[in-house]
């Protein structure tokens, strides 16, 4: 399937009942291919996820973990024993034979991916697309266009580019989206961007030529064949799809109501939420973007945000630190009190909470945007309690 024909299916499958895009975010590095073997290693770019597939994907990447760290183990005592000349090269051949193994338990792991769809009555789930992020909390990553350039040839699924106001004017930002376009990224997340005080960056300069709404105004110009300043562009450009983000808690619910009003009549396509703990939250929100798409006659989609939350440190960071999320008390009570016993029963605690959220947002309304900083085993574990 050419990109073209991705981006287009993108669009159709995400006004359709079910939705699901994971988020992906790039390194501070030159390159992305760590971020794409922790998609293969989970399968996550698989078509019909079932529950069978899941397990047997989790299965084998614990057998890895454990051949490799039993190999090594062995490898050490061998080395402990063995002092004499031949040391050396028996240790080189053990490490050779660990990675040989790895090597074939990870083509095994491959392999389930042929047989994902052989059992078509089986209930399964899919990541229709990926988000490439931008520098979240101002720190430093790869470039997410040129990142997402990579990502979607490698993965083969529509990579839903964002972009942001913090570091680029209308002038950079109507290039960029041009070259791109060459390149069949053309799902665009729009953001103003989190300050750079946050970030790693103390010396940088943020621009700032306007909020989220510009970039949505600079995509619908581009859809026009027209630049920033409404110049004629030289040849039209392949369809550009605008996105962008909301909140999803305001201590004044009505302020957040006007900031996704105003990014439904300005043309976004859709709405990804910060992540949503509460169900009632979730609703709220549901509502409002389909009252505000009667009234202007649109019809954007609202992806409701999830984060997992494993550990009561990041529960009381979201819970003090970020007014735009609510999560309720009891997640944070919870987790600490596992966390009084152990470390792991923190953990166990955290996904179960997680997944049985997950599973309530998804039975209630399945358009989810998937967040949980690249641990994608973890998605695995989560995705695992819809099937």
């Amino acid at each position: 399937m050419q990109n073209s024909d991705i981006i287009e299916d993108f669009i159709a499958k995400i006004h359709s009942p079910k939705c699901l895009t994971y988020e992906l975010c790039p390194e501070k590095s030159g390159s992305v291919e760590n971020l794409i073997k922790k998609v293969q290693k989970a399968g996550l770019e698989t078509n019909n996820l079932t529950k069978e597939f899941i397990e047997s994907r989790l299965s084998l990447v614990d057998n890895i973990s454990n051949s490799l760290d039993s190999k090594i183990e062995n490898s050490k005592n061998h080395n402990f024993i063995k002092s004499n000349s031949n040391a050396d090269s028996t240790n080189t051949s053990c490490m050779q034979k660990n990675l040989q193994d790895s090597k074939n338990l990870q083509k095994d792991s491959i392999n389930l991916n042929q047989h994902s769809n052989h059992k078509t009555n089986q209930k399964s789930i899919n990541i229709d697309a990926f988000v490439c992020t931008d520098s979240p909390l101002a720190i430093l990553k790869q470039n997410s266009g040129l990142a997402s350039i990579k990502l979607q040839k490698k993965i083969k699924k529509p990579l839903i580019c964002t972009i942001s106001m913090r570091d680029r004017n209308s002038l950079a930002l109507c290039g960029e989206i041009m070259g791109l376009n060459d390149f069949d990224i053309r799902l665009f997340l729009a953001l103003s961007g989190d300050p750079l005080k946050l970030g790693d960056q103390p010396q940088a300069k943020a621009v700032f030529e306007g909020n989220s709404l510009e970039i949505l105004k600079i995509i619908s110009l581009l859809n026009q064949g027209k630049d920033s300043a409404e110049n004629e562009l030289k040849e039209p450009l392949k369809q550009i799809y605008a996105f962008s983000v909301i909140n999803s808690y305001a201590k004044n619910m009505q302020i957040l109501k006007n900031k996704m009003e105003s990014k439904i009549k300005a043309g976004a396509i859709a709405l990804f939420t910060q992540p949503i703990f509460d169900i009632n939250v979730a609703s709220e929100l549901i509502e409002s973007c389909e009252i505000f798409n009667k009234k202007h006659g649109k019809n954007c989609v609202l992806m409701l945000g999830f984060f997992p939350v494993l550990r009561y440190k990041s529960a009381k960071f979201l819970h003090d630190k970020l007014p735009g999320v609510f999560i309720p008390d009891i997640w944070l009570e919870n987790l600490q009190n596992a966390l009084s016993e152990s470390k792991e029963s923190e953990r166990e605690i955290g996904l179960k909470m997680s997944g049985e959220l997950f599973k309530k947002l998804y039975e209630t309304y399945p358009k989810i945007h998937f967040m949980n900083n690249n641990n994608t085993m973890i998605a695995l574990r989560i995705l695992k309690n819809v099937l």
